[in-house]
């Protein structure tokens, strides 16, 4: 009697809670943060028999009543009383920085972070991985068009003051470093690696009190980071670049960090300012080049400044370098971006040329 009690209980609570949800809704949070989209009712009647229990599960779990309110409030509980996520993708850093962290869909960045020497490429790779860049960057050639590696830093090692002293670094030289250097040694491709420059104009905003250039609770750079990196890239391509000292950095807007969206803290952690350089177009001249963009999200911040110098740009995901793309390219300057992470990406593109 007692457990049909209970079962009785249990279902009229859980009713309760979707006509509660439904009559109050409008007045609370039902965006989603996750960063990945949720179950849908057809998606559960999709599919063999054998796997619709699981998939009403799961759509019971990312549909339930209150369920971002709940999450939103275990997760500040967890950060607020713990220092931790509830997140196996965000690691919680010291004073408010959140930083990608290894898990199931990551390339693990804390390991490249600390410079373990599993992460290093081995002879084999980086000769093949030199021959394929050599062939797209001639292939290019035969088109006009000069081709720059870009290989943007993450922020752990650039901010890594903020970094838990959990994670020890073991090597200055982590593989990105090594990458870079061999690239730079073993082809004519120009390479953009500002790491040292990055890391070095960081240090002295933070001694001067000034903010930092990229997103604490987000992974990437903000769009003054970004510039730093682009200037880089554009200067291995031979086309003029200012100090960084002569752009007045200002705010242009506001962004909710994706770390925090994913580990659940949108409601405790402020959003952040971003910050451009706003004189950006005063300090060059029209340019009737063609910039491209190959990359992932990290130099799609790129576009907001050649956008303003040149006659024509475009930004394109990594999938989509491909012999067609070589071969009629419709650029001057083709940037070929990737974070530290993406590596592997890159070298798995490359392997088509």
């Amino acid at each position: 009697m007692a457990k049909k009690l209970l079962a009785v209980v249990f279902c009229v609570v859980l009713g309760a809670s979707f006509l509660v949800f439904n009559i109050f809704s409008r007045q609370l949070s039902g965006d989603n943060h996750e960063n990945r989209l949720l179950t849908t009712l057809p998606q559960v009647f999709a599919g063999p028999v054998s796997g619709l229990f699981s998939r009403l599960d799961s759509f019971l779990t990312d549909n339930s009543p209150f369920r971002y309110q709940l999450t939103a409030l275990d997760a500040s509980l967890d950060y607020r009383l713990f220092g931790a996520t509830q997140s196996d993708q965000v690691l919680a850093g010291k004073d408010g920085w959140l930083f990608y962290k290894d898990g199931p869909d990551a390339a693990r960045p804390l390991a490249n972070y600390q410079g373990l020497p599993e992460t290093f490429d081995d002879e084999a790779t980086l000769a093949a991985t030199a021959a394929s860049l050599q062939a797209l960057a001639d292939t290019l050639a035969e088109q006009g068009c000069t081709l720059v590696l870009d290989l943007a830093p993450s922020k752990d090692r650039v901010y890594r003051e903020y970094v838990p002293d959990a994670y020890p670094i073991v090597n200055e030289q982590n593989r990105t470093d090594r990458f870079a250097a061999y690239m730079t040694a073993h082809t004519s491709v120009a390479v953009n690696w500002p790491y040292a420059a990055l890391r070095a104009e960081a240090l002295s905003r933070m001694q001067a009190g000034q903010a930092a250039l990229y997103f604490k609770t987000d992974t990437h750079w903000n769009h003054a980071g970004a510039l730093f990196g682009l200037d880089g890239a554009l200067a291995a391509a031979r086309l003029p670049a200012a100090d960084f000292a002569d752009y007045d950095i200002a705010e242009i807007g506001v962004q909710t960090g994706d770390l925090a969206n994913v580990a659940a803290l949108y409601t405790i952690l402020p959003d952040e300012q971003d910050l451009a350089a706003v004189n950006y177009a005063d300090l060059y001249g029209s340019d009737e080049r063609t910039v491209g963009v190959v990359g992932d999200s990290f130099s799609g911040y790129y576009g907001y400044y050649l956008q303003q110098r040149f006659a024509g740009s475009w930004y394109q995901a990594p999938e989509t370098l491909t012999p067609e793309l070589a071969a009629a390219p419709g650029c001057d300057v083709l940037i070929l971006s990737v974070t530290e992470r993406n590596l592997d990406l890159l070298l798995g593109l490359l392997a088509a040329f």
